[in-house]
């Protein structure tokens, strides 16, 4: 290694509250100033970093909060940057109680040309960072794929199987009654049927009706309360065709509990937007430093001036959906109360002034401007057991289109759409978060012939959530931020894993959950048995209860989404035979992690097949990790913000890559992170479209913290756009690395 050692002379201070002494310590002082201070950013290096270079950066800190949440932050991000999409690495350094902490960063500067190491600060705080030293790592290891490159002759065994296949069950209700919804007062003339469905329901359910039915209209549902079907069994029901226009303020438009054998079938659900659109094309007009104006393209008099503007998005106009190449997105209301939302002038029926400062909008560019995100959703499972949708089209809902919790096993959608109504410009947003939620399960869960699109946030998200804990006695833990806590049982069976996801060999049985009072979902967990000692940094608790495996995704169509098109956090998944287009951020992402402030999720990966597929320009906005744009992501977080991170346990393995094709990926094909025994054979990379601003990386594969990875026999077609094709991966962190026969023609 060369060592480039940073003095006092190499420091750039940023404002008075910081100095450098006369040794080269860093000394922060912000403790005079005015309370909840936010942040500040105290010094950066004088040098920017060679874009391209590994770096290894080691300082001590000693940290005195003065302020709530108190905290010295530590990044690497481009001098002129002013939020942190384009940081390579970061690291948070809480109140250390009067000690000096050793820290360490490892990163590789990204492509802009003015990365520096910055030191900011959250609240008032005292700090001293010392013996600041820099050091350049081993380069890259790349080998690159060859014309004529000879087949390779690894040897393949033992190789994922994904999921088995699985059957879900029919209604076994042969000679129960069928049910006309008509008969209950159901009619295309009611300002609102929730009441007259609800008494066909009830119905239905007390005379163990086998399917209910309705002829097919266009029915509206106007008060806030949901539709609850609640113990169900063996029973359908047939929409007929029929389209539900809902305008709600409350729940979920069906929320199906603790069913067994039952079917949904044949209607649309939609969100009547001649009320209140859920999302608008917005120009902006005008920006200056302090406002921006936005003028709604759809409308000459846009219906709810009172509309909250929840975030945008960079808008495309050629493909009517968001993903721009180095298009911002901005929130905006999001988590604001209506009484602190931005405030908004109207300058005439169409268009608006936003009292807020502008951040990467540019005028004249097109914008598509939400109005709602996590609210309320169009459908929510709870303890199902063998539930199919069929022919069932999501047209909008403000919120997520499927939500899935619970113990809910064996569900299938078959033709199950969530896609706008044709013809219609104002359309321009299907759901307002994910299309496809799962957030606790015990799995069995197939999708097969859907189309998914225009959707606010992922695909499909399919995991089971955790929480971070530490010891507090002999049987008792106490979580962290951990709502999943109100939905564990006594008697569930939870495991103890280790910090870094290793185990623990602990598995005890739950005595009690309790929520610590005026906490912010912090339980006090007791056990029946012992709990061990902690060896490394606390306890990550897997409940068994829920087992989110053995999903299979074929033969569906997802595009044109904002964010990743499926997230797998989960185990035994097959995906096969889909298409993957114009995901805003990347198609497919393999993580788990915790956090200590806002998500955790997942109990590791496993067994996953992703085989014939195409992928077809994703990730447009250039959404990556460690500078990297990426189609397809491995990797875990840990601790703070989700964000990369790596461990040496390999609580991600076994995925195989196969037969897959990629068309105009804007980065690297995949970016393999904390994964073992991975295979990546047989696809093809083609690459004829330009980008504004072409990467040397683009479709090559990448790996760092990776065992036992073999990337054989994958085929480049020849391509002017494609600079370097081949594997890059960081030598000091991977081991059993295969790369053989990958070839261009």
């Amino acid at each position: 290694m060369t060592s480039v050692i940073f003095l006092a002379a190499a420091l750039v201070v940023c404002q008075n509250a910081s100095h450098v002494a006369s040794d080269g310590t860093l000394v922060i002082d912000s403790s005079a100033a005015r309370p909840n201070l936010g942040w500040q950013r105290y010094a950066m290096t004088s040098e920017d970093f060679v874009p391209g270079d590994r770096y290894l950066v080691r300082f001590r800190a000693r940290v005195e909060g003065c302020g709530e949440k108190s905290h010295l932050y530590v990044l690497v991000r481009p001098k002129g940057s002013g939020d942190n999409g384009k940081d390579v690495a970061s690291l948070s350094v809480k109140p250390t109680e009067g000690e000096w902490k050793d820290c360490e960063m490892r990163f590789e500067a990204g492509c802009e040309t003015d990365y520096r190491l910055q030191f900011h600060g959250w609240n008032r705080l005292k700090a001293e960072v010392a013996d600041l030293r820099i050091e350049k790592r081993t380069p890259l290891a790349f080998v690159p794929a060859k014309r004529g490159a000879e087949k390779s002759s690894a040897a393949l065994a033992n190789l994922p199987q994904g999921a088995a296949e699985f059957d879900v069950d029919a209604p076994r209700n042969a000679t129960g009654p069928a049910l006309d919804c008509a008969d209950y007062g159901v009619s295309e003339t009611n300002a609102d049927n929730t009441a007259a469905l609800r008494a066909a329901f009830a119905d239905a359910k007390a005379k163990g009706a086998s399917r209910l039915v309705l002829r097919r209209g266009r029915y509206a549902l106007n008060t806030n309360s949901p539709l609850v079907l609640d113990g169900f069994s063996d029973f359908t029901f047939d929409g007929g065709g029929s389209v539900f226009v809902s305008y709600r303020h409350d729940g979920a438009f069906l929320s199906l509990r603790r069913a067994k054998r039952t079917r949904l079938v044949n209607f649309s659900l939609d969100w009547d937007w001649s009320r209140e659109p859920l999302a608008s094309i917005v120009k902006v007009k005008r920006v200056d430093s302090k406002s921006f104006d936005l003028e709604f393209a759809d409308y000459t008099d846009f219906p709810d001036k009172n509309a909250a503007f929840t975030m945008l998005s960079a808008y495309d106009p050629k493909t009517r959906s968001v993903g721009v190449e180095d298009g911002v997105t901005r929130w905006l209301d999001m988590n604001r109360r209506p009484k602190d939302r931005l405030k908004k002038t109207w300058l005439d029926g169409r268009t608006v002034r936003v009292e807020a400062t502008p951040d990467g909008l540019v005028v004249g560019r097109l914008y598509r401007l939400q109005h709602y995100y996590y609210h309320y959703n169009g459908f929510s499972f709870d303890d199902v057991e063998h539930l199919r949708l069929e022919n069932v089209t999501v047209l909008s809902t403000p919120g997520h289109a499927f939500v899935m919790s619970g113990k809910s096993h064996h569900v299938a959608f078959d033709h199950v759409d969530i896609v706008p109504p044709k013809d219609d410009p104002k359309r321009v947003i299907t759901c307002t978060a994910d299309h496809f939620h799962i957030g606790q399960s015990r799995g069995f869960i197939k999708l097969e012939n859907c189309e998914f699109s225009l959707g606010a946030d992922d695909i499909m998200n399919m995991h089971d959530s955790t929480a971070f804990a530490r010891r507090t006695g002999r049987r008792t833990v106490r979580t962290v931020h951990s709502w999943v806590m109100s939905t564990a049982r006594k008697g569930d069976r939870i495991e103890l894993r280790n910090g870094d996801y290793s185990p623990t060999g602990f598995f005890g049985t739950l005595v009690e959950a309790k929520r610590v009072p005026e906490s912010r979902n912090d339980y006090d967990v007791t056990f029946a048995e012992d709990v061990p000692e902690e060896t490394k940094d606390g306890f990550i608790l897997f409940n068994w209860a829920f087992d989110t495996r053995n999903v299979i995704v074929r033969n569906c169509y997802f595009h044109d989404n904002r964010a990743r098109a499926l997230l797998i956090l989960a185990r035994d998944v097959t995906v096969e035979n889909n298409v993957f287009r114009h995901q805003e951020m990347g198609a497919i992402k393999i993580e788990t992690g915790y956090t200590y402030n806002h998500w955790s999720e997942g109990y590791g990966v496993s067994n996953v097949v992703i085989r014939g597929n195409l992928f077809d320009t994703v990730n447009p906005s250039g959404s990556y990790v460690a500078h990297r744009q990426r189609s397809i992501y491995t990797g875990i977080y840990l601790r703070t913000d989700p964000s990369q991170d790596t461990t040496d346990y390999p609580i991600i393995s076994g995925i195989l890559l196969e037969n897959n094709r990629f068309r105009d990926s804007t980065g690297v094909v995949a970016y393999l992170s904390s994964v073992s025994n991975v295979v990546v054979r047989g696809n093809v990379m083609e690459d004829p479209t330009s980008r504004r601003k072409e990467l040397p990386y683009r479709s090559q594969f990448f790996m760092t913290n990776a065992r036992d990875v073999r990337i054989v026999d994958n085929v480049y077609r020849d391509s002017r756009n494609v600079q370097a094709p081949g594997v890059a991966y960081d030598p000091e962190t991977c081991g059993g690395v295969v790369v053989e026969g990958n070839r261009i023609e």
